[in-house]
């Protein structure tokens, strides 16, 4: 009997030594992604980030991350279904709920796109980025069931004031709102503004000139 126990003993200790093994190289996936993704090396992140979900498939963070690099890589498809699986996970992930709608509004999905939004902007509604985000589509969007000036300019005007007007942007959306609504004047003070925080945007630029023709 004794022998069992130090066999069961030792089967065990063998047992927590291999789980401790396979978390280290789980958290050295981890962070290897991490640190590619914080240096722009997207390529890299996704491949660390794909070997950790092997490893632990059912993180919501890790297909987060994926997300944000392939993303970033311009892979929208495949960005939109992990931060679908991660949402799968943790319904309440605002960050990707507001990320799956970028890219479904770039793949052309604006009904799905504005849902994202939609739920995103109720969960935080104290989020510039989110409030912005939706007022743009609003604003933007080619379907007329999504496109709404009214509600472009509600958003765009929260996020301005959550953004304590310091948010380049923030002003870029607004000044575009403005002009949607027939408030040129408004459009081109509010253009104004964001080239003053980011002097060498070459887009602000063009905007504010079509907004100044449009006064002439």
């Amino acid at each position: 009997m004794a022998g069992v126990v130090v066999c069961l003993c030792s089967a065990f200790a063998r047992a927590g030594s291999d789980f401790q093994e396979q978390f280290k190289a789980y958290q050295a996936e981890v962070n290897s992604g991490k640190e590619a993704l914080d240096k722009k090396e997207y390529e890299s992140a996704i491949k660390h980030y794909s070997k950790a979900i092997g490893m632990s498939p059912f993180e919501a963070m890790q297909y987060f991350n994926r997300g944000i690099a392939l993303y970033k890589s311009g892979k929208l498809k495949e960005a939109e279904e992990d931060f679908g699986k991660a949402l799968v996970l943790d319904q309440r992930m605002v960050k990707a709920l507001s990320y799956r709608g970028l890219c479904r509004e770039k793949l052309g999905k604006e009904k799905a796109a504005l849902e994202d939004y939609t739920r995103a902007v109720q969960q935080k509604p104290d989020d510039v980025s989110i409030q912005n985000n939706i007022a743009w589509l609003y604003a933007t969007a080619k379907e007329e069931g999504v496109r709404d000036k009214l509600k472009a300019l509600e958003h765009a005007s929260r996020a301005a004031a959550l953004s304590k007007e310091k948010n380049a942007g923030v002003f870029d959306t607004l000044a575009r709102v403005y002009f949607i609504n027939g408030k040129v004047k408004e459009a081109i003070e509010t253009e104004k503004k964001a080239i003053e925080l980011e002097q060498n945007n070459k887009e602000f630029k063009e905007n504010l000139t079509l907004y100044e023709r449009e006064k002439k």
